[in-house]
Formats: C-alpha cells, sequence, structure tokens
C-alpha cells in the first residue's frame, strides 16, 4: 500500500516537473555561449559531416538529429532538455526504489520538482541534461550488476555484464570529458566492496571499448586535431597561456576555492538558503556541508547500503575531479547540475543521521524543518523567474525580448547585419555562435584573445580570413552591474590598430541608444596599409 502511494507521488512529481519546467521555458539562447555552440556544432555536422571538436561530440551529434527533421527550431531543440530532465527522473526513480529510503529519494526530487536553477537546464541546450540522464543510465547498469551473484560469474558472464556499463561510461565521456571518472567512481566503490575481479573487469572492458572507439574514430571518421579541455585546464589561465602550467599547489588552491564557491554559495543559493544573486562565500559553512555528506557516507558504510554508498562515493568522485581540475574563474554552478539529486540525497541523510545523535524525534523534525524551509524559500525564488509575457512574446517571434540592453542590442545588430550586409561579407564580433543562431544561419568570425598588440598583425590578422566588417559592443563585464565595466576584447583590439591607422575602422551602423549600451557595425578599410 505505501510502494503504490509513493508510486502516485512520484508521478504527481513529475507533473509538477512538467508544469514548472513550461512556466519557466525559455526560448533565448544562453548569454554564456555554449549552448549556441553546441547548436552550431550540430549544424555543421549536417552541413558538412564535420566532428565537434573541444567539447564531447555526442551532444551536438544529438542535436543534429532533431535539426535534420525540424531545421534550427529553437523550440523543438530546447524540448528535447526537457525530455532529458524528465526521463532522467524517471530513469532515477525506477533504479532508486527499491535500493534507497522511497521517502528520502522522492523528498531530493520535489525539492528539484519546482526550482528555478535546476529546471532552467529543462530549456537551454546545455549538455547537461542528456549527460545527466546518461549518467542514471549508468548508475542503474552498475546497480544491477551488484545484485547479481558476484562470485558465480565466469569471466565470459562478467564481460556480458560489464560491456553494456563500459559503453554508457564511453557515452558519459563523449558527451563531457569529466564522463571518464565515471569508471573511477565504480572501480573506487568495487574496492570498497572488496570485489576486485570485478573491478580489474570493469576497467579493461572500459578500456577495451575506448580504445576501440578511438580506432573507429581514427579509421572511419575524420576528427581534425585541436586543443583539447584536458590541454586548457593544464594552465594557470586558461586564456593567457604564457602564465605557464599549473603548480600542485595550484591545483589545491582551486580544490579550495571551489568547495567554496560551489558549496557554500552555488548549493544554498539553489536550496533558497541564500538569494540567488548573493556571491558571498563561507568557509565554515563549507566545512559543515562536508561535514553532513562525511556523515552520509559514512552511515551509508555502517549501515551498509550499497546503494547510498555508491552515490556518496559517485557525487564525491565527480565533485573531487570537478574541483580539483577547474581553473576558480569559471564559478557555473551548471558544473554540478548533473551531480545536484545526489547532492541532495547524501546531505539529507546525512543531515538526518547527525540530528539523529539527539533522538530520532529531534531528528525527524528537524529535517522537515530543513525540507520546509528549502521548499518556500526555492518557490519564491521561482515565483519571481516565471515570466509569461516574456515566453508569449518569444513564442510569437520576439527573439530578442527579454535581453538586457547590452545583449538586446548586440544580438539585433548581428541580426540586422546578417540581413543587410552582402552574402559574401565575412562580420568578427565577441560572441560568434550567438551572431550565428540570431543571423539565420550567416557564419560570424569570434574574436575572443590576441596575444600581440601591433597594429599590423592584428589587421593583418582579419584580412587573412576575409573578415570585412566588424561589431563593437557594449556587453557587461558582470550582468547584474551596468554600468562598471565592459567585455572589452575588441575594444582593445581595435585600440591598437587605430593608433597607427587611425582610418582603418568606417562606421556603417549603430543599434541602440548611444548613451545606453549601444552596438556598433563597422566596415575594415584595409587599403591604410598601404
Amino acid at each position: 500500500m505505501e510502494n503504490k502511494r509513493n508510486e502516485n507521488i512520484f508521478w504527481l512529481i513529475l507533473f509538477t516537473t512538467l508544469l514548472f519546467g513550461l512556466l519557466l521555458f525559455n526560448l533565448r539562447i544562453d548569454e554564456g555561449g555554449d549552448d549556441s555552440t553546441y547548436i552550431c556544432r550540430a549544424i555543421d555536422v549536417l552541413a558538412n559531416g564535420s566532428y565537434p571538436t573541444f567539447q564531447g561530440p555526442l551532444y551536438p551529434w544529438f542535436l543534429s538529429l532533431f535539426i535534420a527533421i525540424s531545421g534550427t527550431n529553437l523550440i523543438v531543440l530546447k524540448l528535447t532538455s526537457l525530455v532529458c530532465v524528465l526521463t532522467a527522473q524517471y530513469v532515477f526513480w525506477r533504479v532508486m526504489k527499491r535500493r534507497v529510503n522511497q521517502q528520502l529519494v522522492l523528498t531530493a526530487l520535489a525539492l528539484l520538482s519546482f526550482n528555478s536553477l535546476y529546471l532552467f537546464f529543462a530549456s537551454q541546450t546545455y549538455s547537461e541534461s542528456l549527460y545527466t540522464l546518461v549518467q542514471y543510465l549508468f548508475m542503474g547498469a552498475m546497480l544491477s550488476v551488484d545484485c547479481k551473484e558476484w562470485n558465480d560469474c565466469s569471466w565470459k558472464e562478467r564481460t556480458k555484464l560489464l560491456i553494456p556499463i563500459a559503453v554508457l561510461i564511453l557515452s558519459g565521456f563523449l558527451i563531457r570529458t569529466v564522463g571518464i571518472f565515471w569508471l573511477v567512481a565504480a572501480v573506487t566503490y568495487l574496492i570498497i566492496e572488496k570485489k576486485y575481479h570485478w573491478a580489474a573487469s570493469l576497467t579493461v572492458c572500459t578500456l577495451s571499448v575506448l580504445l576501440l572507439w578511438v580506432g573507429v574514430k581514427e579509421l572511419v571518421i575524420e576528427a581534425p586535431k585541436s586543443s583539447s579541455q584536458i590541454e586548457q585546464l593544464t594552465l594557470k589561465h586558461p586564456y593567457q597561456p604564457e602564465q605557464g602550467k599549473e603548480t600542485v599547489i595550484g591545483y589545491l588552491e582551486r580544490f579550495g576555492g571551489n568547495s567554496q564557491k560551489y558549496l557554500s554559495k552555488h548549493i544554498l543559493r539553489i536550496a533558497g538558503f541564500k538569494d540567488v544573486n548573493n556571491r558571498e562565500v563561507s568557509t565554515p559553512i563549507t566545512i559543515l556541508l562536508y561535514l553532513f555528506f562525511a556523515i552520509g557516507t559514512y552511515r551509508a558504510y555502517k549501515n551498509k547500503n550499497k546503494t547510498m554508498l555508491f552515490i556518496a562515493v559517485m557525487t564525491a568522485t565527480m565533485l573531487g575531479v570537478t574541483f580539483f581540475a577547474l581553473q576558480t574563474l569559471w564559478d557555473q554552478y551548471r558544473l554540478i547540475i548533473p551531480y545536484l539529486l545526489m547532492i541532495y540525497i547524501i546531505l539529507l541523510y546525512g543531515i538526518y543521521h547527525l540530528f539523529s545523535y539527539l533522538g530520532k524525534t529531534i531528528a525527524k523534525y528537524g529535517i522537515i524543518t530543513v525540507v520546509t524551509l528549502s521548499a518556500l524559500l526555492s518557490f519564491v525564488q521561482t515565483k519571481e523567474k516565471i515570466d509569461l509575457q516574456q515566453l508569449r512574446r518569444n513564442i510569437s517571434g520576439d527573439m530578442l525580448y527579454g535581453y538586457t540592453p547590452d545583449w538586446y542590442n548586440y544580438l539585433g545588430m548581428c541580426k540586422a547585419a546578417a540581413e543587410q550586409l552582402p552574402v559574401d561579407s565575412y562580420i568578427a564580433c565577441r560572441k560568434p555562435n550567438m551572431a550565428r543562431i540570431y543571423g539565420n544561419g550567416k557564419k560570424f568570425y569570434g574574436i575572443y584573445n590576441f596575444n600581440t598588440e601591433d597594429p599590423d598583425e592584428l589587421l593583418g590578422a582579419l584580412k587573412e580570413k576575409g573578415v570585412t566588417h566588424i561589431i563593437l559592443a557594449s556587453l557587461r563585464r558582470d550582468p547584474l552591474r551596468p554600468g562598471e565595466g565592459l567585455i572589452n576584447t575588441i575594444h582593445r583590439y581595435m585600440h591598437f590598430i587605430v593608433t597607427k591607422y587611425p582610418e582603418a575602422f568606417t562606421q556603417v551602423a549603430v543599434m541602440g541608444n548611444e548613451e545606453v549600451e549601444p552596438a556598433y557595425l563597422f566596415k575594415i578599410n584595409y587599403e591604410v596599409m598601404n
């Protein structure tokens, strides 16, 4: 009877996720830029069969299937993320409902079912939604093997069971590079459980599948050589390679800095205990959350709760890799979104057992208080994010409605330039993939950084690429603080050129009020170099 009631509660939670996912649905391309990059790579896959580089190729391939059917339809592409979020919740419930306390799982799912920061990724073409779904499939496959008679399997039987897990690890790796560490989490868990033969077999199977993929990639797929994310992460600064490689001390400092940012800032913002715009970090809160996590992990081990232990090992591995590997300047909460449900479960489990030292009654009402406060505060944040007028305007065709003035003017200029300039024009700008989406597919040239101040080299680089125009935007360095600094890469680029060639640029158009974050279009006059 209780199982039937919990099943009904789950479907209610899933419906709530669908409802708030639609109420919060955002048709605009995110200012971060990666979502438009994924779309552009998917377009290129269909256009010329190009292999998506730098980030994992699987998500662009996934998007390309829908682009092949419906074109670059943002509604369709963004709905795929909502479907992945809903499917991921369904898979997680199916995997966990007979292995973990159902009320604990339902509580964590319910807290996220109307959370605006979590559901933001239900309407964005970021890889988080697909990655999370594949991650839960991997966990389900691992835990299903755990139910087998470990010691009665021959080597061949073990291999048959482990090959699907290895394929899922490869899939996670092809979506996000960090997915390869699912293998580390799985092997660590198996070693803790003293299943050494299984750990060795899984390692061999996964490496074999990876080598097979590398062989297929080299022999069948024409994958261009490019700088990888791993190479970028080894630098002290991702955009300033001249600073050199990171040191051991630097990686430890990354771990400490990221721990504070993602735990004491982002987790508390998501849970509603901190304002969404609050950027303060706290060492005591970071330590406290680590304490909750440690208690939850310890109790899972002592209680011989294998599933909870596996969730804890997975979460610790993935957060540990993220905190050690990433430069602290990234500070993007989306990087922990795939692990958020597991984080909630372990933290709630740890909080409950910490309270239980004071008595079962205190533990019961203590956890109810924490969950209720989080739910109420999160709901208030979500209510403020719902903007049905913006959704209606975007659906009706006004795709720029809802952007701040700096982005509205910049993207409006990209759209106008793509429509009005000759077909053979080539425009340089700061966010070329966003420009391409709003410029009806026209390709733009991106200027992200440069390593010289020589005017001839800077102008010559543009000429070599065939760039005819350049857009100078007023994009805020801090989106929440207008007037306190701009992303000035292109400003500096043009400044160094005009110091020697004052007539190198001719203004063609301006978008927006010139006193309120305008965007300018300039024609490049290469003849001044002569």
